[in-house]
């Protein structure tokens, strides 16, 4: 029984050795069209979003006064969508983003929106390392959409200064908004409940020196490797 039971063995082990080794490039295959399709997925989600956005802000241009702020409020949350899906299309992951490009294409799209010129605010400390999953890049991004514009909306007004500040604290990376009017700029209620739900998604930290005229985010992200 002995003697026959070593050849069964090795039978069995050849089999399924040549059942994995065929069944690679299978997997591989079925992967890459994956991958493929998981792509264009994204490309067309991107640009969907980039139309909206591109449509509210003509409504926007046509609507009666009253209403531009209400439209300035969609627009800024879609197109903080666009740019968290056009990174991760364009990184190739297409699950996430490097923190280091998420910042500044945040601050710039909701810049051009508020209409700040560029050199009226400015991004300072060394750039945030690690990566962002496409859900939590977008919660950022709709973070920003709430907690930014009052203060580019404060300096646009007064010839004032915003800087975006940017720092990792062991393994926290913080983004603090500072007007250099040295006071905080106030949110309304829906604002505020946003902001909190973004926070919230985020699983991150968030505070205001009011006298400093600062918010800050505080949230992990994963090391790059």
């Amino acid at each position: 029984m002995g003697s026959g039971a070593g050849p069964g063995l090795r039978r069995f082990d050849r089999s399924a050795s040549t059942s994995v080794t065929s069944d690679i490039p299978e997997a591989t295959k079925v992967s890459a069209e994956t991958l493929a399709l998981l792509r264009e997925l994204n490309h067309r989600v991107k640009n969907n979003f980039q139309i909206i956005a591109s449509l509210i802000n003509l409504k926007k241009r046509v609507a009666h006064p009253s209403a531009g702020d209400e439209i300035r409020f969609i627009e800024e949350h879609v197109t903080t969508m666009a740019v968290a899906y056009r990174l991760v299309y364009e990184t190739g992951s297409m699950s996430e983003v490097a923190a280091a490009e998420l910042l500044p294409a945040l601050v710039g799209a909701l810049r051009g929106i508020a209409g700040l010129p560029a050199d009226q605010i400015s991004i300072a400390g060394a750039p945030l390392d690690g990566m962002i999953s496409l859900d939590d890049a977008i919660a950022v991004g709709l973070y920003l959409a709430v907690a930014l514009p009052p203060y580019l909306d404060h300096a646009v007004a007064n010839r004032g200064r915003v800087v975006v500040t940017t720092e990792t604290v062991g393994p926290w990376r913080c983004v603090s908004i500072v007007g250099e009017w040295g006071k905080g700029r106030t949110l309304d209620f829906l604002r505020e409940k946003l902001m909190a739900a973004y926070v919230h998604q985020l699983a991150a930290e968030s505070d205001r020196d009011d006298a400093a005229g600062r918010l800050s985010l505080r949230m992990k992200v994963r090391s790059a490797e």
